[in-house]
Parts: structure tokens; sequence; C-alpha cells
């Protein structure tokens, strides 16, 4: 009786580690950066790649990460946000931790008794601080990134949303793509643009899932009173599949078409002419342009990081619910109230769910509609 006890137990226990296996396995070991050969992946393009995977997956929108402007690979710390002034305090204390370390750094002999007295409660925190600085270490670098230190709000819900709204455009998007020959996985880009919202429109007035601007456009869509093309996903993918490949054969190289997506074709030839360089990297490194900033030195590896989260969502949004969505097309003397109620739906979802704040319906626009 007693070994068929202990027989029984051993089974139990294999039972429940396989089923811990099956249940978690993606836990175990994060998918790894993989994509096809056109975009190429250096060590330090990976660094800021894994950075926008940590923004977009594990990151709320609550919570802010401080990190390096220059070098998103050093994260400071990840706090909720407070508020402004609170957010403003926890930086300037990281920029004196910072300061202290470059101090203590050029005055090693004179500092250290000092230093050791003041900061003995942060010893591990200066620790993980020099490591994450690595070889870059030392009073040049510290005193650099004193003021160097940015907030990132998290976008882990808007990611979410994202995924389930895609997969109403992806098929269209891919075929677009297919047969224009351009790579499959540019289909992920409206992630960073409009978080493939269809209606979504920015502050500087771009527009739709592919964030159009008129000039963009122009020659491509119809843009008139009550008509705006770029608001119509398959006539916009359209438009972006041609701005993408007329910028491939300018620039000769998918990291740097990808990049002028954000920051105009001319802008990144520029660029190149300044470095004497085709690699993203060293333009990235060593370009200082005015306009060349944050948004345009991470734009590419924002866009692999949101492929990379899209193609493995079941890893990283394992309990994801995606709730149905129907998509409708705006008819002759629709309104929000009457679309709405047909599908039973309020009209505040709707407008939420499309980002229509007071812009008019027009006539084809495409309505997603979450039942």
């Amino acid at each position: 009786m007693r070994v068929d006890l202990v027989w029984a137990r051993r089974c139990f226990c294999a039972f429940v580690l396989i089923l811990m296996a099956s249940v978690c396995p993606a836990h175990a070991t994060p998918p790894p950066l993989k994509f096809g050969r056109e975009f190429p992946l250096s060590e330090a393009m990976a660094g800021r790649v894994r950075f926008w995977v940590r923004v977009f997956t594990e990151v709320s929108q609550n919570q802010i990460v401080l990190h390096d402007r220059d070098d998103p690979r050093i994260v400071y710390d990840v706090i909720s946000d407070k508020g402004e002034d609170a957010t403003a305090a926890v930086r300037a204390s990281y920029a004196r931790l910072l300061a202290s370390l470059a101090v203590e750094d050029a005055f090693p002999t004179i500092m250290r008794a000092s230093i050791d007295d003041v900061f003995a409660p942060q010893a591990p925190e200066r620790a993980r601080i020099r490591a994450m600085f690595g070889a870059a270490a030392g009073p040049v670098a510290y005193t650099r990134a004193m003021a160097n230190i940015r907030a990132q709000r998290g976008l882990k819900e808007i990611f979410a949303d994202g995924l389930s709204r895609a997969e109403l455009y992806l098929p269209a998007i891919r075929r677009i793509l297919a047969d224009a020959r351009l790579p499959s996985e540019l289909a992920y880009l409206p992630h960073v643009e409009s978080s493939f919202n269809p209606n979504a429109v920015s502050r500087a007035g771009a527009a739709g899932l592919w964030q159009l601007m008129r000039d963009t456009a122009d020659g491509h869509l119809r843009i008139a009173a009550g008509v705006d093309e770029r608001f119509d996903p398959v006539r916009s993918t359209e438009a972006a599949t041609e701005h993408l490949a007329r910028a491939h054969d300018v620039l000769g190289t998918w990291p740097l078409a990808v990049a002028s997506y954000n920051h105009g074709i001319s802008g990144i030839a520029r660029a190149r002419t300044a470095v004497g360089s085709d690699a993203l990297d060293d333009i990235i490194r060593g370009y200082d342009g005015a306009s060349f900033g944050f948004a345009s030195r991470n734009f590419y590896a924002e866009f692999l990081a949101a492929a990379h989260v899209a193609k493995n969502a079941d890893y990283y949004f394992p309990g994801l619910k995606r709730s149905p969505i129907l998509q409708y097309v705006v008819r002759r003397g629709d309104t929000l109230w009457e679309i709405a109620r047909k599908h039973r739906v309020s009209v505040r979802a709707l407008v939420a769910a499309n980002n229509l704040g007071r812009s008019p319906l027009q006539l084809g626009q495409r309505l997603m509609i979450r039942l």
C-alpha cells in the first residue's frame, strides 16, 4: 500500500510539471529577435529593439520608463506616473547619482571615503548603473548622461488593442505588399504609426492607418471636401506601399527606407551624405542634424520591435482576449447615433474606438465596432 502511495505521488508531481510546461512554455525562453534578410540587426540595434519590446509589452500606460536618450539600453527606473513634478524629482535624483559617480571616478583617491560614507545605502544601485554603462563608464559618460535622462510612457495596453484591430486589416495589407513585392514585415508598420486605427489623426495632421501627410498622399489619394482617402485602409495602404517602394529605390536599403518614413527620404539622404555611410547604425551614432531627434533615431528599432511582438503575440500577450470586431462602411445619411443603436453599442464607445473626436463622418469611411 505504501509503495502504491509513493508511486501515486510521483505520478502526480510529474503530471503537475507537464501541465506547467504546457501552460507556460513561452515564459521559459523569450523568442529570439529574428527578421528577414532585408532587415539586418546589429548588436547595438538589438539593444534598442529590446527597449521598445519592453515598452510595448511590459510597461503600462500609467508607468514611465526613465532611460538614456542616446542609448535606450540604459534604463534607470520604471516608475508610476504621479505627475510631471514627481517624474522630474526622480529624474533629478538619478542626475545627482550620476554626478556623484562622475566625481568619484574623476577623483577616486580624494573622494572614496566621503562617497562611501554618504552613498553606502545606494551601493547596489550605483553598481547597477556602472554595469549598464559598461566599457563607456567614466566621468565623461556620466556627465553627459546627467542631462540626457528621458521619460517614455508605457504602451502595453495600446499595443494590445492594436493587435486586436490589426486582424481586420492585415489580410488586405499583406496582399498589397505581396503584389508590390515588398517585404512582409512592413505590414506591421501601422502598429507604430496608428496602432492600426484607420481614423487616427496626429497633431501634425498625419492621418489614417499609415499616418500619411497631405504632401505624401498628394497625387496618390483623393483629399477634397468631405472625402479623405487617407482614412481608407486599402487606398492608404496602396499609397504607403508606393511611398515605401520609392524610398527603397532612392536610399537602397530597407533600414534607411523605414527610417525615412519618419524622417523623410531627403532627410535620410542628407544624413547619409553627411556621415558618409549607408549603415543606419553609423547615421544614428554620427549624424547631428537638428531635426534628427529621438523619434527618427529610434524609428527603425521601434518598427522591428512592433513586428517582433506582433509575430510572437501569444508569448507577450498570452491572456489577450480578442473581442469580435465588425467593420462598418459609412453610407449616405448615416449618423453616429443610428450606427451605434443598430449595433447595440454606445456612441461614446464608437467614438473612442475610432478616434473620431468631433470629426464628421465621411461617405465610405470604415468604422470599427467592438461587439
